[in-house]
């Protein structure tokens, strides 16, 4: 698996846009994160919703683990007038590498349509050009049109698709303006 690049400068923990506060992920976050992991109508990638805060618990230690090690941060979207958890967005490594992360979002379902993912998605692509971060993916079902619509909001252009046993498998990239 290829590694970060030395020239990527790690990403901030924290990030603000007009209406939201992104913030790194602490094991603190856990419950509330656990109300939007739980439901089936917010949580419907990967395995589908978590039963146990274990689970959650786990999964935000490991997204503390890759801001440690490698740079990549993983936020809780957070709406600056309330303070309410809305959703998370950030960096991982997926199907394409270290060196080439994906971005993934999710957004609490009675929050969705607002633009909520757009704009904290858009703020995490800043970021990732600040930090100098050359390549960014996003994989998503064709059938999740609304996140299609975020993806192409922010940018991100079709590469390819694939397929596997849950059927296709859309692989959108996003490569900065600098390089």
């Amino acid at each position: 698996m290829a590694e970060i690049p030395r020239s990527f400068a790690g990403m901030d923990g924290t990030l603000s846009t007009e209406r939201l506060k992104l913030e790194g992920f602490r094991i603190e976050d856990a419950s509330e994160l656990h109300e939007i992991f739980s439901d089936p109508a917010t949580h419907t990638i990967g395995s589908g919703p978590f039963s146990h805060i274990d689970e959650t618990t786990a999964w935000i230690e490991r997204r503390i683990a890759a801001h440690r090690d490698l740079g990549l941060c993983w936020y809780g979207v957070r709406l600056k007038s309330t303070g309410r958890l809305l959703g998370n967005c950030g960096l991982f490594v997926g199907r394409t590498g270290a060196a080439e992360p994906e971005l993934g979002y999710m957004v609490r379902h009675d929050s969705q349509r607002r633009g909520y993912a757009s704009e904290a998605a858009s703020a995490v692509i800043l970021e990732c050009d600040r930090a100098q971060l050359r390549r960014l993916w996003a994989t998503v079902r064709p059938a999740n049109v609304a996140s299609m619509r975020v993806l192409d909001r922010i940018g991100m252009k079709l590469d390819r698709t694939e397929h596997d046993d849950k059927g296709s498998l859309h692989f959108l990239s996003r490569t900065p303006d600098w390089l």
